[in-house]
């Protein structure tokens, strides 16, 4: 992951109404989007990366953060009507207990709102993701620091998560970042074999999302630059451009934790639909590159996908009390059953490790 610490903001539209603040808060960023209650879009958006986020700093860097995105975005305090914040169970806690409206200089009356975690594994950040989820049986996944996965039938929940290595969210990666402005988001090959690459923002690039990485890698191994193993044969360091590069650490990122995610997703009954959500899915090429790699089984490479579906899960809350109310539920009633796959997700993992 990139070590500079930087604020990446994006703004969408001039005018606003009452404002909601969805906070997302990863284990490689911390996302806050600012969405317009009365026209229902988001207006803006900043993003923190390159700074780890634990209980003892994250007051103050969520502090940070609002108060100078909502400066660069002029949004006053006035026009913010609630926020909404998941977050790892660790960080949950501590908000819960010290944060209040005044610590990001808001009104008395804005409504503070903290996803509720599942488990003491399993945090706020899922359960905002299942408030997007149809009614109908399916079965989701998120990939991120870890892979949390969701299965819904005849109106339960079981869920589980998963440790990876990084390569999901950029934090493994070298010059990892998340899909904000700034990122190398995809890479593609011309006739003449000249590899080419996107930024998102049409600005200068300042890391590799892991979408990109996971396109990069692929193309490695279509161009027998990687072997099946996950060595790179002829070099050490396969440059994107002239600046950013992938190196043989990225690689073993990246084959660790698409075979993480083929043992874990093997182990998912065939019921109803797939969703999947994180930074490998910010365009069509990274489900296409998890398809191919083998971090996603045949059957469920039709699976619909976002980028964020915790981000919008938070805003389902900040637009209704209702869905507020049915995330306590979602946390109460959902099982954990992590326990119960750990020996079947060992043995698939070395079975998923060669490209």
């Amino acid at each position: 992951m990139i070590s500079q610490k930087r604020i990446i903001s994006e703004k969408f539209t001039e005018e606003h109404g009452e404002i909601g603040i969805s906070v997302d808060i990863s284990e490689s960023c911390v996302s806050a989007a600012f969405y317009d209650l009365e026209r229902s879009e988001v207006c803006a958006r900043s993003v923190l990366v390159g700074e780890k986020i634990a209980p003892n700093n994250a007051e103050e860097t969520l502090r940070r953060l609002i108060v100078t995105a909502m400066r660069e975005h002029g949004i006053s305090a006035a026009m913010v009507n609630s926020v909404g914040i998941a977050a790892g169970v660790h960080i949950s806690g501590v908000l819960e207990r010290n944060f209040s409206s005044s610590d990001w200089f808001l009104r008395p009356q804005t409504e503070i709102f903290i996803l509720p975690f599942i488990s003491a594994a399993i945090s706020g950040r899922l359960t905002a993701a299942l408030l997007t989820l149809p009614d109908e049986d399916c079965v989701f996944a998120d990939f991120g620091r870890t892979l949390s996965v969701a299965v819904k039938s005849d109106g339960s929940i079981s869920c589980a998560v998963f440790p990876l290595s990084g390569a999901f969210d950029g934090s493994g990666l070298e010059s990892g970042i998340p899909s904000a402005n700034g990122a190398i988001i995809a890479v593609s090959e011309q006739d003449n074999g000249t590899l080419m690459y996107q930024v998102a923002g049409d600005t200068e690039s300042i890391g590799i999302s892991p979408c990109a990485a996971l396109m990069t890698a692929l193309h490695m191994r279509d161009m027998g630059i990687l072997d099946s193993d996950g060595i790179m044969t002829d070099r050490d360091l396969f440059y994107i451009g002239e600046d950013f590069y992938i190196s043989q650490a990225d690689i073993r990122a990246i084959q660790t934790d698409k075979a993480k995610s083929a043992a874990a997703l093997s182990l998912l009954p065939e019921t109803g639909n797939a969703y999947f959500s994180g930074e490998p899915f910010a365009n069509s090429g990274g489900i296409a590159a998890m398809c191919a790699l083998g971090a996603i089984p045949e059957r469920l490479g039709n699976a619909k996908f976002c980028r964020s579906s915790v981000e919008n899960g938070i805003i389902k809350c900040l637009e209704s009390e209702s869905e507020r109310t049915k995330t306590v539920q979602i946390a109460q009633k959902s099982r954990e059953r992590t326990e119960e796959f750990l020996h079947q997700f060992d043995e698939l993992y070395l079975k998923f490790l060669p490209f």
